[in-house]
């Protein structure tokens, strides 16, 4: 990998590697922004592992697939640890951890996927692209976005917060994800897969719905899968369920 990619939480224990999803600031080697270090530290200090954040390239070279991007992540992880660790993706950060563990079998310990499935709603990966494209040219994708990834009284905050950002294009790398994710499927290989794996996802999430996310658990072999209720692509991840799930499979001894 490229562009300084990897920020540290301290913490006791084994490593945990942590592939987020969309989101501006990725190049970790100018400055962590202040959620990411937030969140990476909660993690570290909940988990009571050493948490490795690590974002996809910054300026990405034309045509990135998701493949290239696991096999930069799969040389750096194992230029880093040298064995395989545990390794936690969220969104698009969780398409590129199941690629990971796919084509680079050694490096992953155990895998949690989190509001990612095996492919993408294909209506709401066409709306994430068109999102993409008015930001580029300077306009509001405020409505796309937040019903995307919110419902209720949190699409109204996140609309809110579009709006903020709005003329703001998105960095290449994220665009860059946003575009190799067209077309990603990976389904018809998920009983390659052969590490314990932890499926996690929301009943409202426009963007991997149920029904993807319920596939995946039940192509990976032994996979264990977490549905939560009520749940959009957003909400998911601040459900109060889903971090003891996780820490407890992430503490389960190695078969």
């Amino acid at each position: 990998m490229n562009d300084g990619l990897s920020a540290v939480a301290a913490g006791e224990g084994p490593p945990l590697v942590v592939l987020p999803g969309l989101g501006r600031g990725a190049d970790l080697s100018v400055r962590v922004p202040r959620p990411a270090a937030w969140s990476t530290s909660a993690l570290a200090t909940g988990f009571g592992r050493r948490v490795h954040l690590v974002h996809r390239p910054v300026r990405p070279p034309p045509g990135m697939t998701i493949a290239d991007l696991a096999g930069w992540h799969a040389t750096a992880l194992a230029g880093r640890f040298g064995e395989p660790v545990d390794v936690m993706g969220t969104s698009g950060g969780g398409i590129t951890a199941l690629q990971l563990a796919l084509d680079h079998p050694g490096t992953v310990r155990r895998l949690v996927l989190c509001v990612a499935a095996s492919r993408g709603d294909e209506q709401g990966l066409r709306e994430l692209l068109r999102m993409v494209e008015l930001e580029r040219e300077g306009r509001s994708a405020a409505r796309i976005g937040s019903r995307l990834v919110a419902h209720g009284a949190l699409r109204l905050l996140v609309l809110t917060a579009f709006g903020l950002s709005r003329g703001r294009p998105r960095e290449p790398g994220e665009a860059a994800l946003v575009e190799a994710v067209q077309g990603w499927d990976v389904t018809g290989r998920l009983g390659e897969i052969g590490v314990p794996t932890l499926v996690v996802g929301g009943t409202r999430d426009r963007l991997v719905p149920p029904g993807l996310v319920r596939a995946t658990a039940s192509g990976v072999p032994g996979a264990r899968l977490l549905l939560l209720p009520g749940r959009s692509h957003a909400t998911a991840l601040f459900d109060p369920r889903m971090k003891p799930a996780i820490e407890a499979f992430l503490a389960e001894p190695a078969a």
